[in-house]
């Protein structure tokens, strides 16, 4: 690397934000390999969806050092293996900042079909085959991610063609690779969501399976490996609209993912842009008034009802009911399920309710029951201690 090349900024244009990254205080083989390993990031043309102010300037250093720079930074080891590993993390968390209730932010790796940009997200927890099945399919489709899915509200993606993160063999930290290094084809230039997989990953799988999932439970299982949900202006509503494009969420249960990938292929492949799953849910909206913050759920109502006290719904931040009368509610960042009499007491008490009131409408809903004031009080009081219902007074 020339002096030249050494003061150049690395430029990173990744999840929709462009980073100028002063690396000169990194020791020269550190400086070369971050270059190598965001090679696939250097398009510097911004994207349709950058926030304002961009492009950033950060500047890069040695943990340690006497001489912090100021402005905003990224402190590294100096170490070759271990610190692009830090640097990823560091600037994929300052993307997400940026992006946080402008996108949907799904911890979930992504590839596309090189021909039609239509792609799947791989959906799961940290250290459960995403990287893995981003490495293998990435030999056939795309590479966007193998960390984070950046979802506009058009269901198209914004690529994160950051490096992957593996780890070389047990008991050692994980290092980086560039998706060019182990064979991955680049993302196509207008990727577009066509499915979402859940992965499930078994030895005791004898053969793959892709099975659908409701939407309902699709969004227990998502919202935990989401980012900044809460901001947005309508969560639930946005994220069962991703969950239900293009051919819908599906649960693959598989043991390797070799195995799998014609399944991921072949739903590809039956996609056309811009098809959707039935809509099966209702948006209940809360009154300005009564909505919660993204981040402050209503705390779980104290004491027991007074005598002749009414029910009625505290706050919520976003909720959705469905043709069978479940909802799902958002509590400040809280999810929370509800079925059977939960969820029939929750729609009947957007005004406040007497108990009786309460019983009767479970009763015309449910049918008679020699026990039906006991079980409306109980599904009364398991909502008061989720923070879904407050009581007032007579």
């Amino acid at each position: 690397m020339t002096e030249r090349q050494a003061a150049e900024p690395l430029r990173i244009n990744t999840m929709g934000c462009r980073w100028e990254v002063d690396i000169s205080r990194l020791e020269a083989p550190l400086a070369q390999r971050l270059r190598e390993l965001w090679a696939a990031c250097s398009d510097w043309r911004p994207d349709r969806s950058e926030p304002d102010g961009f492009p950033e300037v950060l500047t890069a250093y040695h943990a340690g050092t006497s001489d912090r720079p100021n402005g905003s930074v990224i402190a590294l080891q100096p170490d070759v293996e271990s610190a692009p590993y830090a640097f990823s993390g560091a600037i994929t968390l300052r993307c997400i900042e940026r992006q946080a209730g402008r996108m949907t932010l799904l911890h979930s790796a992504a590839l596309a079909l090189p021909d039609s940009g239509a792609t799947v997200i791989l959906i799961a927890e940290s250290g459960t085959g995403k990287t893995t099945a981003a490495r293998r399919l990435g030999e056939r489709l795309g590479y966007l991610s193998d960390e984070t899915a950046v979802i506009r509200g058009d269901l198209t993606l914004i690529a994160h063609p950051k490096p992957l993160s593996i780890i070389p063999e047990p008991g050692r930290p994980k290092i980086e690779v560039a998706p060019e290094e182990i064979g991955l084809l680049p993302a196509p230039d207008q990727p577009w969501l066509a499915a979402a997989v859940l992965l499930s990953r078994s030895p005791d799988v004898a053969a793959p399976v892709l099975e659908p999932v409701d939407v309902f439970e699709a969004l227990a299982e998502v919202i935990p490996q989401s980012s900044s949900l809460p901001l947005q202006e309508q969560p639930l509503d946005t994220l069962a609209g991703v969950l239900t494009a293009g051919a819908g969420c599906f649960r693959l249960r598989y043991s390797e993912i070799d195995a799998a990938a014609d399944l991921v292929v072949d739903v590809l492949r039956s996609v056309s842009r811009g098809e959707q799953r039935s809509r099966t849910w209702q948006v209940v909206t809360p009154p300005q008034d009564q909505r919660t913050g993204p981040w402050v759920a209503s705390p779980a109502e104290e004491g027991e009802l007074p005598p002749g006290g009414r029910v009625v719904r505290a706050p919520w931040r976003d909720a959705l009911a469905d043709e069978d009368g479940d909802v799902f509610a958002l509590n400040g960042p809280r999810p929370v399920r509800l079925m059977a009499l939960g969820a029939s007491i929750w729609r009947g008490c957007a005004e406040p309710r007497t108990v009786e009131e309460i019983r009767d409408q479970i009763v015309a809903e449910h049918g008679p029951h020699p026990d039906a004031d006991s079980l409306v009080r109980q599904a009364i009081a398991t909502l008061a201690d989720e923070g879904l219902v407050r009581f007032v007074p007579a």
